[in-house]
């Protein structure tokens, strides 16, 4: 035995299985750290499950800018070994986000993309990609109306305020975009009537802000509640204010704008009627006769079975210019809704291009630029053959259009 021991044979054969083993182990290890199956140890059998409702982050390091479009959760779903698909699924320790670091102001398509997920897993995440919009901030300084609900129905008849409500703060700041701050109208905390009637205040009343139509509009409001005192016995409730237009200016005026003072009214009566009316029939102006820039006065009528409305009169400013009128010459036509297997010929004109003639104020006219003025087809459903297709015609809403050239005639192959 001594002597087959010290054999050279045995010392060769000891070192290659040392080696064999040496080699296996280190297989095993790498198997382990792979995703794909591996003949020395197997990881696991694959497995799929889905997460949903995952929340979506926005990563955006600016604060001077409002983002739109980015939905609120997503579905997450990863396929891979089951034992770390439980384990991620269980601790849900990872980010989804989309990243607007680099994106400027407009829309944009950006990809849903993620972090902290296994490596060993593949992901699948639903929407892939999302149309956000980037808008410049503004934060500005409102002060705050009171519009009171709920009078009980058994205290008869209402009695003026003894004295006016005091709201603590008395201004809010409102941020949003640039057009949102520019719409708002009013900013205004919502009361209980009966709650203040008994406890002589309210605390954390909501704040919600409107544009001049009563429509909500989406911004953050900072405080978003506030207190409000008052010794209350009276009923009232608060209308936007709204107008419609009839008739048509003369052609030499351009409409730049219609302005109420104020944008809203209050209604006095009791709560069941109150709660009746929903909406202020809307002011009617007649463009008709309106010759140059004025202000009117509409009295506002008192609906049936309501004592009194504040204010009484209703002063509405209209502003008009003086329009000027230019032809833009071969403005290029577009067209909408072709099929990629389809060929389009221009029969009558044979060149897409028409003119358009613009009627605006000499600075609306001065800003225009050839993009802001678009002429367009729409061959949506059309089969082959000949056909004649609307001229139609988009552009700033402060702009008239109008073309000679109202029908093309086109052939599609």
């Amino acid at each position: 035995m001594d002597n087959w021991i010290k054999s050279p044979w045995f010392t060769r054969i000891v070192s290659l299985f040392l080696a064999i083993l040496l080699y296996t182990t280190v297989a095993i290890d790498e198997a382990n750290t792979s995703r794909s199956n591996d003949i020395f140890l197997p990881t696991g059998s694959s497995d799929v499950e889905t997460m949903e409702n995952v929340p979506l982050h926005v990563d955006l390091e600016e604060e001077d800018y409002v983002v739109r479009g980015v939905p609120d959760t997503v579905n997450v779903t990863v396929e891979g070994p089951r034992s770390v698909i439980t384990q991620t699924v269980r601790q849900r320790n990872f980010d989804v986000f989309v990243d607007l670091n680099e994106l400027g102001t407009g829309q944009h398509e950006v990809e849903v993309t993620h972090s902290g997920i296994s490596s060993q897993l593949s992901v699948y995440i639903e929407p892939r990609t999302v149309e956000v919009t980037i808008e410049e901030r503004s934060t500005v300084s409102f002060p705050v109306e009171v519009d009171f609900y709920g009078r009980d129905e058994d205290e008869g008849e209402f009695d003026e305020f003894t004295g006016e409500p005091e709201v603590a703060p008395e201004e809010v700041e409102v941020t949003g975009s640039n057009a949102e701050v520019d719409r708002i109208a009013m900013v205004k905390a919502f009361v209980s009537f009966s709650e203040l009637a008994q406890e002589g205040e309210v605390s954390d009343a909501p704040i919600r802000v409107y544009d001049a139509e009563g429509n909500e509009l989406n911004v953050y409001v900072d405080p978003s509640t506030v207190n409000v005192e008052a010794d209350v016995s009276v009923n009232e409730k608060r209308y936007p204010l709204t107008f419609e237009t009839v008739g048509e200016l003369d052609d030499d005026l351009v409409l730049q704008g219609i302005d109420l003072n104020p944008v809203s009214a209050t209604l006095f009566g009791s709560i069941e009627r109150l709660g009746e009316i929903n909406i202020l029939d809307p002011i009617e102006i007649d463009l008709s006769e309106i010759e140059e820039s004025t202000v009117l006065e509409f009295d506002l009528p008192v609906p049936p079975d309501i004592s009194r409305v504040d204010p009484e009169i209703v002063e509405v400013e209209v502003v008009v210019e003086e329009a000027v009128e230019e032809t833009w010459e071969d403005v290029e036509v577009e067209v909408e809704n072709l099929n990629d297997d389809q060929e389009l010929t221009f029969i009558e004109p044979e060149d897409p291009l028409v003119d358009v003639q613009l009627i605006g104020t000499q600075s609306d006219l001065d800003d225009l630029a050839q993009e802001d003025i678009r002429v367009w087809i729409d061959v949506d459903g059309q089969v082959e053959g000949e056909f004649y297709a609307n001229v139609q015609l988009d552009g700033p809403e402060d702009v008239r259009l109008s073309s000679e050239q109202e029908r093309i005639r086109v052939r599609i192959e």
